[in-house]
């Protein structure tokens, strides 16, 4: 009886230790923090107590200023599906929301704002199946939104290079 303790309370201790914890969240190479570049996305994914939290993200600025007009981030898709926000500059008229196109076909009907913060405003994102492909074969994402000034359109075109590459990476860096 003591025998069959102690190995269980050894295997117990095995489990428990930070070596094989290590083993079942560390990413590629042991690392507890990684990012890569895939075309025109970034895949980020870091190790935490509470697992790992792994995204890509797009940026779009002004050249001129250096500013971000339009930023994405995506959380590591699930069943087909990928969601996250986009963060777009002031200036827009929150009641139009924004519009997303591929390649000059709209996706979908305009996404409303849901706050704004101190460095830009919000917009729920939530791609699904049919959404997804569209962005893995298209060419830009064009967003769009409606100018407080003078109720202009004004489009910000993000390319879609590395979308799929950045997609299938971080679906493998998140399991």
């Amino acid at each position: 009886m003591g025998v069959v303790k102690n190995l269980a309370l050894a295997a117990l201790a095995l489990l428990a230790t930070p070596a094989y914890a290590q083993d079942v969240a560390a990413l590629p190479g042991g690392a507890s923090a990684l990012q890569e570049v895939h075309g025109s996305w970034s895949v980020s994914c870091s190790v935490g107590e509470a697992g790992k939290d792994c995204g890509f993200s797009q940026a779009a600025g002004n050249p001129q200023t250096g500013s971000a007009l339009v930023v994405v981030e995506l959380a590591a898709p699930a069943a087909n599906k990928a969601e996250g926000m986009l963060l777009t500059a002031f200036g827009l008229r929150l009641d139009a929301g924004v519009q997303l196109g591929i390649d000059g076909q709209p996706l979908g009907a305009a996404r409303p704002f849901l706050t704004c913060i101190s460095s830009g405003c919000l917009v729920p994102m939530s791609f699904e199946d049919v959404e997804l492909s569209a962005l893995k074969v298209g060419q830009k994402l064009n967003v769009t939104g409606v100018r407080v000034d003078d109720g202009k359109p004004v489009t910000v075109s993000l390319p879609l290079s590395g979308f799929t590459a950045a997609y299938d990476r971080t679906v493998e860096l998140a399991k």
